[in-house]
């Protein structure tokens, strides 16, 4: 098993080489072989983990926390079909789920600083969270149930993969991450709280949220990707926001795609984005 490891993350090295080097629109069409082989070396690099199965999820977890495994299992399956409802969209495979048992080990998993304090993280075709006691503290389980289903990250993490498979990986950072807000926001009404007082805050700019990951305030970044998604949700409709990861699936740019299926560009967005959130949804 160890030898087999090494011979795909060499090959895995060298084809993310040699696909750096590639024009733009070949580098869309290989997104996905790129993303399935990722997934199968995150699985079997994590083989010594145990395994329970549902009928569209496979969930890795650490000998000793098989409960919680199942209570993760369940609240996937609790999301499945509301979430694939919505986006129309039906997964070929079990989706691969691995739970880790503490942030410090899911944070190692990428490589981040210990001080990141997420919940869930989608990557490659595979979502990973957090043991629910991890993070909702020592919870008996009825509780810990409560809890994961009301605030825990299932539904975000699923709709990031559903947006990630819909688009073909095209997709600016900031749109997945207020879809993903979006739509956990309509299944289970959980939203920052202090939403409405960020976003009364000096804005962040479409261009500038392009930069998403290394903007300084995170939570307005976040806040205003969520209120973007709601306003072309509000005034637009969800067969517009579902017309867009088609035409982003079709590989045009994210102006392309506005262009479209809105009938405006990125530019003309923004402005009208911005003087509905200071009219509308922040008052």
């Amino acid at each position: 098993m160890q030898s087999a490891i090494k011979v795909i993350s060499a090959s895995l090295v060298l084809f993310i080489a040699l696909l750096c080097k590639i024009p733009a629109g070949v580098k869309f069409h290989g997104y996905g072989t790129v993303r399935e082989f990722i997934k199968v070396y995150t699985m079997l690099k994590d083989w010594r983990s145990e395994e329970i199965y549902s009928e569209h999820f496979r969930v890795r977890f650490m000998p000793g926390n098989r409960a919680e495994a199942e209570l993760v299992l369940e609240a996937t399956e609790f999301f499945y079909y509301p979430v694939m409802k919505d986006f129309n969209y039906s997964p070929r495979t079990r989706i691969p789920v691995i739970i880790y048992s503490s942030r410090e080990a899911l944070n190692k998993s990428f490589g981040w600083d210990a001080k990141e304090n997420a919940m869930g993280v989608y990557w490659a075709g595979t979502i990973r969270v957090l043991s629910p006691r991890a993070w909702a503290g020592g919870a008996d389980m009825d509780k810990l149930k409560e809890t994961f289903f009301s605030s825990g990250p299932v539904a975000h993490e699923l709709t990031h993969l559903v947006v990630d498979y819909l688009t073909g990986g095209n997709y600016p950072r900031w749109f997945t991450e207020g879809v993903a807000q979006y739509e956990e926001y309509k299944l289970t009404g959980f939203v920052f709280r202090n939403t409405a007082d960020l976003l009364r805050q000096s804005h962040y700019s479409i261009g500038e949220l392009d930069d998403f990951d290394n903007l300084p305030n995170q939570a307005q970044a976040y806040s205003e990707s969520f209120s973007a998604v709601l306003y072309i949700v509000q005034n637009y409709g969800e067969d517009t926001l579902m017309e867009l990861f088609n035409k982003l699936g079709e590989g045009n740019n994210f102006s392309e795609a506005m262009e479209k299926a809105m009938g405006i560009n990125v530019q003309e967005f923004d402005l009208k984005w911005q003087e509905w959130c200071a009219y509308s949804l922040c008052n």
